[in-house]
């Protein structure tokens, strides 16, 4: 009698529970390309945002590959990384349900809300920045696109 196979299946709620558990998220609409905004940003907050190629999100649509682009910053002292996704390709968006975003930071530290808030208090302030707010996880859709 031959064996029934099992399949694995991965538990895609509790990788985004993982991935997500130290970390908050900002929308930043601007109408500057990504690595402009990276420039701001390091000048701004000392940070060092670099284009990690090896993460860019891609999605095909009609035969067609959309490479949506990824800059990384490591947090100085820490183990954590700040994450800028670019989440508009043309007329492709990686997260519709986000339609007036531009991009995505991904805060991840001890307490990422709080330092999200004091991030967002500076990027409001910045003319390069048209708008800046925190983003509730669950109230996005396809987030999982955002997994590295």
């Amino acid at each position: 009698m031959a064996a029934a196979k099992k399949i694995l299946k991965l538990d895609q709620f509790e990788i985004e529970d993982v991935f997500f558990e130290n970390a908050a998220l900002i929308g930043i609409s601007s109408d500057k390309p990504i690595y402009s905004l990276c420039h701001f940003l390091n000048q701004a907050f000392s940070l060092d945002f670099e284009r990690t190629t090896h993460l860019d999100v891609q999605i095909g649509k009609k035969n067609v590959t959309y490479s949506f682009a990824v800059y990384q910053s490591p947090v100085c002292g820490s183990a954590f990384v700040y994450t800028l996704y670019k989440l508009k390709v043309e007329d492709v968006l990686l997260l519709p349900s986000l339609k007036n975003i531009d991009y995505i930071w991904l805060i991840t530290d001890d307490d990422p809300e709080e330092r999200a808030m004091h991030y967002l208090k500076y990027l409001r302030q910045l003319p390069e920045v048209q708008f800046a707010g925190l983003l509730e996880k669950d109230k996005i859709k396809n987030i999982d696109y955002l997994i590295l």
